[in-house]
């Protein structure tokens, strides 16, 4: 059997060549390790940093409690110098009461900036809902329900005065009388807080009004006593109640006295005398003397009535 040596010699190159490719690529493949070098393991840890973040989102107006915030993990090199960190001096208790003045979302980070303390420049503004207004009176231990009434109760608000009747018996009459319902309360004194609850006579109250309400009451505090009546908490009680001319309560002086004119045994009903033109009516006719001041204190008064009743007699 001839073999051609020339294709002999072809087929050991091919073979070679063969090799070689191989013994290349398995090189390629597996680099030996370099005598002396180490593998590098990364470890990630958790970062030591802490920063104070909201819990809940806070819209506008809202007031900070301790559960509306929370420390979390930051990374350090991601700490901006204006977030609240664990270590500094602020803390999540020096921070309730506060108020917030922009809105913050839930896990943001809280700045110092974006909430209002009590006394601080715009905090009252921000407790506000759109359309109210704050005013402040003056209260006293009997007149602020010995303390009794706290910042975000609501209350009826009592207008004590007197005012000139027209009477044979006297000029002048007090009266007790409901001039507003259903008011909430803001402050007493500067503080919006009162997480303990205790009992403590405040100096003023500032109230949450509207814009009419607000005159009202600049007016009528100038008028005489004025007195907080504290209401229940009660779901039976209506949130939205308006204090119309229709559902006003009042009170004489008469009403809670049987010493002055025109009150229970003492009275309170008159037998009036009529005259006219010389002669007496045979008729003795019965009033409510509570009626005649209602009617004497109405606009323009009663004249009739009092030209008819020149002679009275219990």
């Amino acid at each position: 059997m001839n073999i051609n040596i020339r294709s002999v010699v072809l087929i050991v190159i091919a073979l070679v060549v063969a090799g070689v490719t191989a013994l290349l690529a398995r090189n390629l493949v597996s680099t030996p390790q370099v005598a002396g070098e180490k593998e590098v393991v990364v470890q990630v840890v958790d970062s030591k940093m802490k920063i104070l973040v909201a819990a809940i989102d806070m819209p506008v107006g809202h007031f900070i409690k301790n559960e509306d915030m929370v420390w979390q993990s930051w990374p350090d090199e991601s700490v901006h110098e204006r977030y609240i960190q664990q270590d500094s001096e602020i803390t999540i208790e020096s921070l309730l009461g506060a108020v917030a003045v922009s809105p913050i979302s839930s896990g943001e980070p809280i700045l110092d900036n974006r909430l209002a303390k009590p006394g601080n420049r715009g905090f009252m503004s921000a407790v506000l809902p759109a359309g109210k207004r704050a005013i402040s009176i003056r209260i006293t231990a009997t007149t602020g329900n010995a303390g009794f009434v706290f910042p975000g109760d609501r209350v009826d608000i009592l207008l004590t005065h007197q005012v000139n009747v027209k009477s044979t018996d006297r000029k002048k009459a007090r009266v007790s009388e409901t001039v507003l319902s259903n008011v909430r309360v803001l402050a007493i004194n500067q503080s919006t807080n009162n997480p303990t609850h205790t009992p403590s006579i405040g100096k003023t109250a500032t109230l949450e009004v509207t814009p009419k309400e607000a005159e009202k009451i600049s007016l009528i505090k100038k008028m005489g006593e004025l007195t907080l009546i504290l209401r229940s908490l009660g779901k039976g009680e209506e949130e939205d109640s308006v204090q119309t001319a229709e559902n006003n309560t009042f009170t004489w002086d008469s009403d809670v006295s049987q010493q002055l004119s025109g009150s229970g045994k003492a009275g309170k009903n008159y037998s009036v005398k009529i005259f006219r033109g010389g002669l007496k009516k045979a008729k003795s006719n019965k009033v409510d003397f509570n009626q005649l001041l209602n009617r004497a204190l109405s606009p323009g008064g009663n004249d009739e009535s009092a030209e008819e009743s020149e002679e009275t007699e219990q």
